[in-house]
């Protein structure tokens, strides 16, 4: 960002304080959605989620369809269809996120409680992810690219690879989400965390009419992006490693605001706290930060990344992501459940 942009800057850091807001209150998280439907069948986190989809998705589609946002110009729907990348390290991400007690956005917030065991794997992620993205496993990873994407006559969007109307795949969609929703509250009524999907569906809505609209120079035009934290933990990983420091952008600005936010919260509400990890947990934690480290980069963002801006675009690679993600959670919480 080499001029001040009011937006960009304003933007990054009110949808990160609001974020954080929520993650911290409500530990909203993939995993604890995933992992609680699968053992205890507490359907509260999925619905939650399943909600922010529906909003973010409803919401993203209508800026794409009536024209007020160049969605299909979004990193997350060009023509290079890495389907491997995506799924596989979905996958790997979701085991990591497991492994390390959360999603890298929980992770984020519990290490600004006070907890070392967070802290290990955020470090972890964001060293080995920025070695995924700019070191010395790049190289492995673009050749894994090369030999296994698909290049598209059109962009990865569900809508245009399929030859459908956007709006067919946008009914269609919606409908899924409200039966799972329904069914969700048959099974655990909680208005509190309708609410708060609604409002994180609400957070990536405006995130890409800030980065879309409100943010945009005449002169010098950006593609619009919306809520990730994989890719800015990647680059703050890249300072450590270099010493160079990026330049600002909304997804940084986000991640920053996020975590200085959950720290204020923390201290604030005096939930502040070091805790040290158990016997065992440091180096689980680190395995686990490192996976989703490397999960993140091949997949092309985590599950916010992903999981709810990328998805609410409706991109084929988005999804094959997030499947990749629930299927590592799902796989990894049995697995520990077994050798518990």
């Amino acid at each position: 960002m080499d001029e001040f942009n009011f937006w960009l800057v304003g933007g990054g850091l009110a949808v990160g304080a609001v974020f954080a807001v929520i993650v911290q209150r409500f530990r909203f998280c993939l995993v604890a959605g995933t992992s609680n439907l699968l053992l205890i069948k507490d359907y509260r986190q999925a619905m939650a989620f399943a909600t922010a989809l529906l909003v973010a998705i409803t919401g993203t589609q209508l800026l794409e369809i009536t024209g007020i946002v160049a969605i299909a110009d979004s990193v997350y729907r060009n023509n290079i269809l890495d389907w491997f990348g995506a799924a596989i390290g979905g996958f790997i991400f979701g085991i990591g996120s497991t492994l390390a007690g959360g999603c890298i956005a929980r992770i984020l917030v519990r290490t600004m409680e006070g907890s070392i065991h967070s802290l290990i794997a955020l470090l972890s992620f964001a060293i080995v992810a920025a070695i995924t993205q700019f070191g010395f496993l790049e190289t492995l990873r673009i050749e894994l690219t090369n030999a296994t994407a698909i290049e598209l006559s059109t962009d990865a969007g569900i809508a245009s690879l399929l030859s459908l109307s956007p709006w067919l795949v946008l009914a269609v969609v919606v409908v899924s989400l409200l039966v799972f929703i329904i069914n969700s509250w048959k099974h655990s009524p909680d208005k509190s965390m309708l609410i708060i999907g609604i409002i994180i569906g609400l957070l990536v809505v405006c995130s890409w009419y800030i980065t879309g609209v409100l943010a945009q120079d005449d002169f010098n035009p950006s593609k619009p992006s919306a809520m990730t934290v994989s890719g800015p933990l990647a680059r703050f990983g890249y300072v450590l490693i270099s010493g160079r420091i990026s330049d600002l952008s909304f997804s940084i600005l986000f991640v920053i605001s996020t975590a200085v936010v959950s720290l204020l919260l923390a201290l604030a509400s005096r939930q502040f706290k070091i805790a040290t990890p158990g016997k065992g947990m440091a180096k689980i934690a680190l395995l686990g930060g490192a996976l989703m480290g490397i999960g993140a980069i091949m997949a092309y963002g985590c599950n916010i990344g992903q999981g709810l801006s990328g998805i609410s675009t409706l991109s084929i690679e988005s999804l094959l992501a997030v499947i990749g993600m629930v299927m590592g959670v799902s796989v990894t919480t049995k697995w520990m459940e077994k050798y518990d």
